[in-house]
């Protein structure tokens, strides 16, 4: 008896021990999207600003300055949304969050909480106008809000983190180059984040920077934005 009671306490443990260590489900298209419809004003100047094959940094090379801030920074405690506008990539790329207090300086990517909100960025998966908050509740102002991108991330139904991935902490990338842009629309409030899903300094890349196009607000209800710092996000210049 006392074997068996001991054998049966093994195997409970064992299978604790795994059910434990097995790694989070992630769902191909995420089970608390929020269905919503983009603005028309929105998306007819996002079809102006990122024609297909044209090149971005060329037309507007301020957006790629050193001195421009390339995330989010709240600046009262806040929640935070990104909607899902458009894709035109032909690479399943997975999308995610990650935060950090500006004063401390981010030195390498082991030092990030990479949070996965789109695992599979696809057309087909994905219908405009869907929405994901970040997070369960609000962030703490001062939070610094950045981004990344896993090229080609969603593989046999798993996000692989060992792709190549570019974050907009530019430093953070492999060659330190600016795969994405952030900006704010002159005239209407919208903030638009878009990334180059190849390397941009590779040969052939188009570097139109709309393989992912999504929009990013403080709230759900479609009122103006007052949490972000608003100063510190360029504004998109038509040429």
């Amino acid at each position: 008896m006392k074997n068996t009671n001991a054998l049966i306490l093994i195997l409970t443990f064992v299978i604790f021990a795994f059910a434990c260590e097995r790694p989070e489900v992630i769902q191909e298209r995420p089970g608390k999207i929020i269905a919503t419809d983009v603005e028309p004003d929105v998306l007819e100047e996002l079809d102006i600003v990122f024609p297909e094959r044209v090149n971005f940094v060329n037309q507007h090379p301020y957006l790629f300055a050193d001195s421009v801030n390339h995330n989010i920074v709240l600046t009262e405690d806040s929640e935070v949304y990104l909607t899902f506008v458009s894709e035109g990539a032909g690479l399943k790329n997975s999308l995610g969050y990650y935060t950090y207090n500006p004063s401390s300086k981010v030195v390498t990517v082991s030092e990030l909480n990479l949070n996965i909100l789109f695992p599979n960025i696809s057309d087909n998966i994905l219908d405009q106008g869907d929405r994901l908050q970040l997070g369960e509740g609000q962030f703490p102002a001062g939070t610094m809000i950045g981004f990344f991108l896993i090229v080609d991330g969603w593989r046999a139904g798993e996000v692989n983190f060992e792709n190549e991935t570019f974050y907009t902490d530019t430093y953070l990338n492999l060659e330190e180059v600016q795969q994405h842009v952030l900006f704010k629309f002159e005239n209407f409030d919208a903030v638009v984040l878009a990334f180059e899903d190849k390397f941009v300094n590779a040969e052939g890349t188009d570097k139109d920077y709309n393989d992912v196009v999504f929009t990013l607000s403080d709230n759900n209800s479609q009122q103006p934005i007052t949490r972000f710092n608003m100063e510190a996000i360029p504004t998109l210049i038509k040429p």
